[in-house]
């Protein structure tokens, strides 16, 4: 058994991946831990973030898809703790419009997350950041020794650093899980050592732990739930992981049922307008005593309204889970949070009846992406 589903069920229905990879990741983050902590990333890092904090230096978090919502989430946490900003740009666009991102005279470190490395964009990213800036620094956090991006920042160690995860973070699934909250604990732990730590990193595991065992049911049943359209809300960097828990809905059922992400208070300017009866909210509370008043608030609207089937709010004391995820800070919530939101996607995926392992067979999306060409760069 593995997330309460028979082994013989999770292989008839090509859904032993996806089930093994989420339900490994506490495991995986203390692995993680010790990765970075036996490494030189520090020596590395740590000149750049005082250049950063002088505002001598950017620090731009990037990637495509998962691996680009890996920066919405962390970099505001990052920005808090390390008092300078810290930028989220999805490789995507900096390949696509690098001029409108890059700048010559602007020394930049560029953090690039992917899961193989071996996408287009992993390396296009670097290549135009090469291209465009004078001082260019860059920091890979993959879960694929073997990969392009790892052996590419390997090749010039004065100015880059390639970090890889343990091998079981890289994903045979086709949606990214364990992949990608390895990359980023990788990144917290990192950037911010004097805040986030083995014992930090233990505390949201046990809750996680107790979530995967205890909770696991509560979510089985939302996703048994008959409705077609998912909301996610949250502030701040739940934002970012609001998006991409939208995104793990919409890839593990092949857009069958429909993932949306907003900002609590945006939801209200025009995004609310999608709440129906067939509509489930997720609502991710922060612990900010300023911040969870507005995201409160929310949540108590959507209740008076009564519109949607069911709003459940995440991260509050008298919530439907028997995991504490009330005694973590923000930081640490992101971790079972995103786990909350890979579990409703991979149930959901069971339920509707579709080979979570690979949900789009015939090709369309692939698990590393296809189809792109990049083009040289002339400035």
């Amino acid at each position: 058994m593995i997330l309460n589903i028979s082994n013989q069920t999770l292989e008839n229905q090509k859904a032993f991946w996806t089930a093994k990879e989420i339900a490994q990741q506490p495991q995986t983050w203390r692995e993680t831990t010790e990765i970075v902590a036996n490494s030189s990333i520090h020596t590395f890092i740590a000149p750049l973030v005082e250049r950063a904090k002088k505002g001598e230096l950017r620090i731009i978090f990037t990637g495509a898809g998962t691996s680009a919502f890996i920066g919405e989430v962390i970099a505001p946490v990052l920005s808090e703790q390390l008092g300078c900003v810290v930028e989220a740009i999805a490789s995507t666009d900096l390949v696509s419009s690098p001029y409108q991102y890059l700048f010559e005279d602007k020394p930049t470190l560029l953090v690039s997350f992917a899961r193989s490395g071996n996408s287009p964009e992993s390396i296009g990213a670097v290549d135009r950041v090469n291209d465009i800036v004078k001082e260019a620094y860059h920091l890979a956090i993959t879960n694929n020794v073997k990969g392009a991006l790892f052996v590419k920042c390997s090749q010039n160690p004065t100015a880059c650093y390639p970090l890889a995860l343990p091998d079981s973070t890289h994903d045979q699934g086709f949606a990214m899980t364990s992949s990608a909250s390895n990359m980023m604990l990788a990144a917290l732990l990192a950037f911010a050592p004097q805040k986030f730590n083995s014992q930090w990193v233990e505390q949201f595991s046990q809750v996680t732990e107790k979530l995967l065992t205890e909770d696991a049911l509560t979510v089985q049943t939302l996703a048994h739930l008959p409705v077609k359209r998912v909301v996610y809300l949250g502030s701040g960097g739940f934002q970012g992981l609001a998006r991409e828990t939208a995104l793990k809905l919409l890839e593990l059922t092949a857009g069958e049922r429909l993932g949306f992400f907003e900002s609590t208070m945006g939801f209200r300017h025009g995004p609310k307008s999608l709440v129906q009866n067939e509509t489930l909210i997720f609502v991710f509370l922060s612990q900010h005593a300023y911040t969870e008043k507005y995201d409160r608030d929310l949540y108590n609207e959507l209740i008076r309204d009564k519109k949607a089937r069911e709003v459940i709010l995440l991260g509050d004391t008298s919530g439907q889970f028997h995991a504490e995820i009330y005694q973590l800070d923000d930081a640490a919530r992101i971790f079972p949070f995103l786990v909350i939101g890979q579990l409703y996607s991979f149930y959901s995926s069971l339920h509707l009846g579709y080979t979570t392992d690979n949900p789009c067979p015939t090709g369309e999306v692939n698990r590393v992406v296809q189809g792109v060409t990049l083009y040289s760069y002339n400035n």
